[in-house]
């Protein structure tokens, strides 16, 4: 349809929303759906009457309900949760309890809320006297309807997947089967309904987006382009506090890139603070910090997903010594997270504590205990993939690897440590050698997703563009049985549609730098 990459420019300009020549069939299905939704018998004609003038807000919003997808849950990623209420607000309250009393938050792309209320069932169980203090809990979203169902507070089950017992204690079950969030929950945060590719006025008024002690805005930053997402990252350094917090989605930014912000590592979790390092260096909570453009000791888990399109190489590039990626075969991706073992056997009581220590972050503990196990387990190549997956969440890779080689020759025929062998050997600048293990998993299972997910980032980050493809085009392939909202198992709650996304936004940029 010529009038489609028309439309797609004008929505860059009208909305910020970015949908490259790639993305144009997705863009198509959507707006076609819209099209009989309000009653227009062809889609051509329909999307020349939109651009023939500037947009209302009423089509803003219809476009921002079609265009954008509100997945989320309670406690989508635990582990940024976790680093929120043991290390940041604890220190955050430390420090205002002899001040002011007061703590700013911006929720950004909090869709239909689950965000911005988990964030304030933490600041409730941080603070007993919550009471006394003065909290800003601010909860924007493009999408009117979303914030609608936000400001209801009221639940399905499906937005507690993977919820605690303890989170329930915030709402009360209905007689239609959903939840409703207790009042004093609910009061603590105020809805808007915001662009975050406005012009800059529309951030000085009402709530004066200034003074952030913490942003969140994840999931967001996958529809823009690049200037867009520039723009987006200063508007958010402008916002913030001098040494504010910013937390992002993994697949979104280049965590190291951006001026004004140093990178912290936790458990894992990637997180932005304002200010140079040297700022720093006496301030806040010792969290790692990341040197800009050098190897993170990142998790695997993140790992697999630390793929933004603008993102340079997070691992070391191949060696001068290592043999060119291009003679190497396309792999299938494979989660380094197993959620469950593959054996059937009944785990050692050692062995299910170090699992219960691995859930709650507690690493160290959790590898010491997992190979202490390994005389009492079954099936020893569990505990030592267990001690690899620990270790190479604290960055102890030399460990995690000689435990996960020693896993593979014990069980030569899973997959799931074939890829974990690859991510730490990625860590370690081994780039052949991560490539070669991704082949082992690809042999074993041939529709492992994330092997192939992973192969296409690593071939895109040593520039095989053509390798990279051929590799996202299998992954693409299997995702294309999947639901769109089908959360992908061992994916950290990334939905099939939004990892979908993701490659087709690498793929494309990929094909942008290469005809510039």
């Amino acid at each position: 349809m010529e009038t489609l990459p028309l439309f797609a420019r004008f929505l860059t300009r009208s909305m910020g929303l970015h949908f490259p020549h790639e993305r144009l069939p997705e863009l198509e299905q959507k707006m076609a759906h819209l099209c009989r939704e309000q009653g227009h018998p062809d889609l051509g004609n329909y999307l020349i009457r939109l651009m023939s003038s500037p947009l209302s807000q009423e089509q803003i919003d219809t476009l921002a309900r079609a265009l954008t997808i509100g997945e989320t849950y309670f406690l989508r990623d635990p582990k940024s949760y976790q680093l929120l209420e043991e290390q940041l607000l604890p220190e955050l309250v430390a420090a205002r309890r002899s001040t002011d009393k007061t703590i700013r938050i911006w929720s950004a792309g909090c869709s239909s809320g689950e965000e911005p209320y988990t964030i304030a069932i933490l600041l409730s169980r941080a603070i007993p006297d919550l009471a006394t203090w003065k909290i800003t809990l601010i909860a924007s979203d493009i999408n009117p309807q979303a914030l609608e169902r936000g400001r209801l507070g009221i639940y399905s089950k499906w937005s507690f997947r993977n919820a605690p017992p303890w989170l329930f204690e915030y709402f009360t079950e209905r007689e239609d089967g959903r939840f409703e969030l207790v009042p004093h929950i609910r009061k603590m945060v105020r809805f808007r309904n915001l662009n975050l590719a406005d012009p800059p006025k529309a951030f000085a008024t009402g709530d004066h987006f200034k003074g952030m002690d913490i942003i969140f805005c994840r999931n967001v930053m996958l529809y823009f382009d690049a200037a867009q997402i520039e723009k987006t990252m200063a508007r958010f350094h402008a916002a913030l506090s001098d040494t504010g917090w910013l937390f992002v989605g993994p697949t979104e930014v280049d965590h190291t890139a951006y001026r004004g912000f140093s990178c912290r590592l936790c458990d894992g979790t990637f997180v932005l603070r304002k200010g140079t390092d040297q700022q720093e260096a006496s301030e806040g909570p010792e969290l790692p910090i990341l040197p800009p453009y050098q190897p993170a000791a990142a998790s695997a888990e993140q790992r697999a997903f630390s793929c933004a399109v603008d993102q340079p190489p997070a691992l070391a590039a191949p060696r001068s010594e290592t043999v060119p990626l291009a003679a190497a075969a396309p792999l299938p991706v494979v989660s380094a997270f197993p959620e469950q073992s593959r054996s059937d056997e009944t785990p050692a009581p050692g062995y299910k504590e170090a699992e219960a220590l691995y859930q709650a972050g507690r690493y160290q503990q959790a590898a010491e205990l997992a190979l202490s196990s390994l005389d009492a387990v079954e099936e020893q190549a569990d505990a030592l993939a267990l001690g690899a997956r620990a270790y190479a969440n604290i960055g102890r890779f030399a460990e995690a690897r000689d435990c996960c080689e020693k896993a593979i020759a014990h069980d030569r025929l899973n997959p799931q440590n074939h890829y974990l062998l690859s991510i730490i050997l990625e860590q370690q600048g081994e780039t052949e050698g991560a490539a070669k293990s991704l082949k082992h998993a690809l042999f074993i299972d041939h529709d492992y997703l994330l092997a192939y997910f992973a192969l296409g980032n690593l071939y895109r980050q040593c520039g095989d563009q053509r390798e990279s493809e051929r590799n996202f085009a299998n992954a693409l392939r299997l995702l294309e049985r999947r639901h769109p909202h089908e959360v992908l198992p061992e994916a950290e709650g990334m939905t099939a549609g939004r990892l979908a996304e993701v490659i087709r936004a690498m793929t494309v940029e990929a094909g942008a730098r290469d005809r510039g």
